[in-house]
Order: structure tokens, then sequence, then C-alpha cells
């Protein structure tokens, strides 16, 4: 092979490494996004929830304790936490030039330590779900 085979070669791979790169960043915007998204419906639904936990309570031939209206408010106090972490993440990426190395892997850490609070928030929410069906169905 000639030598500008080679270098053809080489910068078609370079290219082709790039292109993997810019698409890998993308994915990660897109995951984000979609934790966010996500975060906006539980919130929704966890209102919905403290509503009717709510409404529950104030019934009083229904004898339910006024402590689990702690369940939904946790979390969604635990949602507003993650939309403000990841506020945060995006601030310090906007940023991410003047960053060193050091603060970026810091910066990975914190988001795969949101993303698993995030799946937690998830569980919890069906969690509270069946709880309140539970509650529903035993005072009927």
């Amino acid at each position: 092979m000639s030598d500008v085979n080679v270098e053809a070669l080489i910068k078609e791979s370079e290219e082709i490494m790039q292109r993997m790169d810019k698409v890998e960043e993308k994915a990660k915007d897109e995951v984000v996004k979609y934790f966010d998204r996500i975060h906006d419906k539980l919130f929704a639904y966890q209102l919905f929830f403290l509503a009717g936990y709510i409404s529950l309570v104030a019934i009083p031939s229904i004898h339910v304790s006024p402590w689990l209206l702690i369940i939904p408010a946790f979390c969604i106090a635990r949602l507003i936490h993650l939309d403000w972490r990841m506020m945060e993440h995006n601030r310090v990426l906007s940023d991410v030039k003047n960053q060193n190395k050091y603060q970026l892997d810091k910066l990975n850490e914190k988001q795969m330590w949101t993303n698993m609070q995030s799946l937690e928030v998830i569980l919890e929410s069906i969690v509270t779900t069946v709880v309140f069906i539970f509650l529903l169905l035993t005072c009927i």
C-alpha cells in the first residue's frame, strides 16, 4: 500500500471516530432529556397521589393515617432535588471546555448517581401506586 492510501485510511478512520464521538455525546444528552421528561411525568403523577391521599385522610368515615401523606410528599421532594441536580449538571456542561479531567470524572460520577436516584424514584412511584390502590380497595 502506498503512503497516500495509508494516509487516506487514517484520515477516514479519524473522521469515523469523530462522528462516533458526536453520536455518543448526543446519546448522553438524549438520556438526560428522557430522564427529565420522566421526572416531569412522575411529578404530576405524585401530585395526583398526594391529592388522593389528602382526600382519603379528609373523609371522616375512612380511617387513614395522615402520616401516609409522607410517601408522595417525599417522592415529590426527591424529584425536585433530582431536577436541581440535573440543572447543575447541565450548568457545568455548558462550560465543559474549561473543566479539567478530575472535574469531568466527578461530573460523570454525579450523573450516574443522579440516574440511579431517578430509577429509585420510579420504583417509589410504583410503591406509592400500590399503597394507594390497596387503601382504596380496603376502604370500599
